[in-house]
């Protein structure tokens, strides 16, 4: 090798050494509480706790009034608990949206408004950096309404508050990191279900992406993505996440694939091109059975200390292999006293350690990724989690069977004669086909039938899926049939 191709090599190896290091650092780590806003040392002592288990930034709600849209009704607070955050040396994230939701109901919220009172809110902090814009808006506890003559809603009425917030804060200083949305995990679909009409996270991102797209906007909407992979339950594991299309911590890849589909090819980033993801609210709630400082019954399943601990730990280690996950925050650091409330905390109610306190110091205390890290995520071309589709034949008709993991629409023909992969997608592409076709929809996990007339000779079946999110995904089989 000449001494250019070995010095080409060094460069290079030094330059790869400095990408494995700058991912190397991981999650910050943090808490989403507003324990400290009220505390009566403005939050000196609790976020002094914070700093002491390594945690970097703490995550406080403010929240805009529609009926008093100019109202920063808090600041005497916020301008102690800033000051005691930044002292304990914590940077401080604001957690932003409307409330409460009657009034986004009812009509009183404005986006150019909500967007004049983030940029009063940014100017009043410079030293508050990061601004979380919207708090599960897909869910009904925090916009309405969620549907409207059966067609998603909310994600298209949240779009132009995200929009105007982005645009206020950039306005306010360029650097700011302005985070969108603040996913809630989970969503019923359903416009006409007995309470909490609520939108799952991958369609809540689609609908987000299908109004963005029509809209007309050439600016983002955010520098990352909020997701609270909040457990469906306390008892789950870590590794126990959820059917599409919700998403708990172990589904993030079904996140970037939704955030892709939605945004992909217009001037929003995805995760393959800088969104980063913010995980915001993360929280298994634990037993206080017998603990002194609580109060009332307790209205969930709850865990145990020890898993709560191993789930922490291992979470925190999971997220500093991902080098599109930016922040972890646990919601709460110090459990509500009520249990009505949420007891996820690092610190109990009586203000001792729990075990999980110690996981979370020695989890971040690691040096970056303790294992090998995988490949970066690509985004899937094809529908997600397809099936071979299973061919009956009997004398007069033709059975097919197909499924996937995500919703799809089939498109299902039967073309003369034998067919290669490549000419029967020439065909499926066409408006119709010599013998005929079938169109049906595929729920998520369940098999669909298509029947269809059998004639005489060399046929074959042939399948596209198309991915419900992103009908550009797709993934066609052929079957010859004698």
């Amino acid at each position: 090798m000449g001494g250019r191709a070995r010095s080409r090599s060094v460069v290079l190896a030094v330059l790869l050494a400095l990408a494995c290091a700058g991912t190397a650092a991981g999650a910050d780590v943090g808490a989403n509480d507003d324990t400290g806003k009220f505390a009566p040392d403005a939050g000196a002592g609790f976020y002094g706790e914070m700093a002491s288990l390594g945690l970097r930034q703490t995550v406080v709600t403010v929240r805009w009034l529609p009926s008093d849209p100019l109202a920063l009704g808090e600041r005497p607070l916020l301008d102690l608990t800033v000051a005691a955050a930044r002292a304990a040396g914590l940077s401080v994230v604001f957690a932003t949206y409307p409330y409460p939701t009657r009034e986004v109901e009812a009509g009183l919220a404005r986006p150019e408004a909500f967007g004049a009172w983030l940029g009063e809110l940014a100017r009043r902090y410079p030293t508050v950096r990061q601004f979380v814009v919207g708090n599960e808006p897909n869910q009904p506890a925090f916009w309405r309404p969620q549907f409207s003559a059966a067609k998603q809603r909310s994600a298209r009425t949240f779009g132009p508050f995200l929009a105007a917030g982005y645009d206020a804060l950039k306005a306010v200083d360029p650097t700011l990191t302005v985070v969108g949305v603040g996913l809630s995990p989970r969503g019923n679909d359903r416009p006409t279900a007995r309470s909490n009409v609520s939108t799952s996270p991958v369609r809540f991102l689609a609908s987000l992406g299908a109004w963005y797209r029509t809209s007309g906007r050439a600016r983002p909407l955010m520098d990352g993505l909020s997701f609270h992979p909040y457990p469906n339950a306390a008892t789950d594991p870590l590794d126990r996440g959820y059917a599409w299309p919700n998403a708990g911590f172990v589904n993030l890849a079904r996140i970037k694939q939704a955030a892709w589909d939605a945004f992909a090819g217009t001037a929003q980033p995805t995760t393959v091109d800088g969104l980063r993801l913010y995980l915001d609210e993360v929280g298994w709630q634990v037993d206080t059975t017998g603990r002194t400082g609580y109060d009332g019954a307790e209205n969930v399943a709850v865990t145990n200390e020890e898993s709560q601990a191993a789930v922490y730990g291992e979470l925190v280690r999971r997220a500093a292999c991902d080098p599109d996950v930016a922040q972890v925050n646990v919601f709460g650091f110090r459990d509500d006293a009520l249990r009505t409330g949420f007891q996820a905390g690092l610190i109990r109610a009586d203000g001792s350690a729990r075990p999980s306190a110690d996981a979370v110091r020695a989890a971040v205390a690691e040096p970056g990724c303790a294992s090998a890290a995988g490949d970066a995520w690509r985004p899937s071309k094809a529908v997600l989690g397809a099936k071979p589709p299973v061919v009956k034949v009997t004398p007069t008709a033709i059975k097919v069977d197909v499924t996937a993991i995500e919703g799809a629409s089939a498109r299902v023909c039967l073309l003369p004669g034998s067919h290669t992969l490549s000419s029967a997608r020439r065909m499926l592409a066409g408006r119709a086909a010599p013998v005929g076709c079938t169109t049906t929809a595929v729920t998520q996990n369940r098999w669909a039938s298509v029947h269809l007339p059998r004639t005489a000779g060399r046929l074959t079946v042939a399948v596209r899926l198309a991915a419900e999110t992103n009908p550009a995904r797709s993934t066609t089989v052929v079957r010859s049939i004698r």
